[in-house]
């Protein structure tokens, strides 16, 4: 039996920078990101942070906006993404070391994924 069950959630968590004038589509991209979203996989939400949709969104000029991404199983279980026009960083405030200095700051790509499942199985072994 295939387990169906998503892997890790993103959710809007703040503005920290004025926000960008926004076309309607922009709009209701962020209304839907203010809500809990989930992948079935790693690869998934790369395939969504590297969209136009989500470009046009949150990828402008300097950051404006940080979700949360998290663990789907475990809800407390959380990293910071802040997406920039050239690159978009992870910071675990949680300091659970899987990325140098708490921080990985990079494109969503093959070493993204690699280090999000890194995160991912260890923060999931914490729960066993």
């Amino acid at each position: 039996m295939v387990d169906d069950a998503p892997l890790v959630t993103l959710v809007k968590a703040k503005e920290i920078d004025t926000r960008p004038a926004l076309e309607e589509a922009e709009t209701a991209l962020e209304r839907t990101l203010t809500m809990l979203c989930s992948f079935l996989s790693v690869r998934d939400l790369l395939s969504f942070l590297s969209s136009p949709p989500f470009a046009r969104l949150a990828r402008q000029g300097t950051p404006w906006l940080v979700f949360e991404l998290g663990l789907y199983q475990d809800h407390t279980k959380t990293l910071q993404l802040i997406p920039e026009y050239d690159a978009i960083t992870l910071a675990d405030s949680a300091a659970t070391e899987v990325f140098e200095n708490n921080l990985w700051r990079g494109q969503p790509d093959e070493t993204m994924e690699a280090a999000l499942e890194r995160w991912v199985s260890f923060v999931a072994s914490l729960n066993q």
